[in-house]
């Protein structure tokens, strides 16, 4: 089997060369064709050798990595992001399901995120579109694949989400009820209103749904007229917090 081909793009050298030295050291099958410190000479790298993969430094000191990708529509190659700080921006990256690696880099983490990577070829650029959409909104719309393409509706939409045998179901106003691979832990990554409760283990509230009345006191009632049955005491005890 072939080598996969990858470029670094960090704007501090000594980070290009220790993530060059790791994966040539550490990642067999990686070979690394080329670095970049700024966002043109990324462009201009990329361009010119084709890598199937990059690694990407989220901050650059005249912008960040985001900027490079713009020059590419669709995104012909896959990606890992690199940074040192808990980045806002790694939420988004994270739920739409590309590797987020933080400094100083684990080895082991390093292989998986690249064994990840090329088990999903050709995922980059709908990711992309994922968390580029999360991140322009301000985190104020999730993504939503319909099969017209990709959508986003607004967060406040959500009445609650549900855990389900470790992913989530997504219920919205109207009946509208989308399945997501996402477990309701990463799902919570996404949410960063304060208007979203957890209840317990398996279920996130969006507290401005619901309707503060108890007619059936194992139901919380929202303003669509969807309900949810719960646990007694979890429902009087939300509502006791929103009265």
């Amino acid at each position: 089997m072939s080598n996969i081909r990858c470029i670094i793009v960090d704007d501090e050298p000594k980070s290009r060369e220790v993530l060059k030295s790791l994966l040539e050291n550490f990642c067999e099958g990686v070979e690394v064709i080329g670095m970049a410190g700024d966002i043109l000479q990324a462009v201009a790298e990329i361009k010119a050798k084709k890598p199937q993969l990059v690694f990407l430094d989220i901050s650059l000191k005249e912008g960040d990595s985001f900027q490079i990708l713009e020059h590419f529509q669709p995104i012909p190659f896959e990606m890992i992001f690199v940074t040192a700080y808990d980045e806002y921006s790694v939420r988004a990256l994270t739920y739409a399901g590309i590797k987020c690696l933080f400094k100083p880099l684990d080895i082991d983490e390093l292989q998986s995120a690249i064994d990840e990577t090329k088990a999903k070829p050709g995922f980059a650029h709908l990711a992309y579109e994922m968390a580029n959409g999360i991140i322009k909104s301000q985190f104020t719309r999730i993504p939503v694949a319909t099969k017209e393409g990709l959508s986003f509706l607004p967060v406040s939409s959500i009445l609650f989400v549900l855990a389900k045998d470790g992913k989530s179901e997504i219920y919205f106003e109207n009946n509208h009820k989308m399945k997501s691979d996402r477990s309701l832990e990463e799902f919570s990554l996404l949410i960063t209103s304060e208007n979203f409760i957890q209840l317990g283990r398996d279920i996130i509230i969006n507290k401005p749904q619901i309707i503060s009345e108890l007619t059936q006191p194992e139901c919380l009632f929202f303003k669509d007229g969807s309900k949810l049955e719960s646990d007694k005491k979890i429902v009087n005890e939300l509502l006791r917090n929103l009265l």
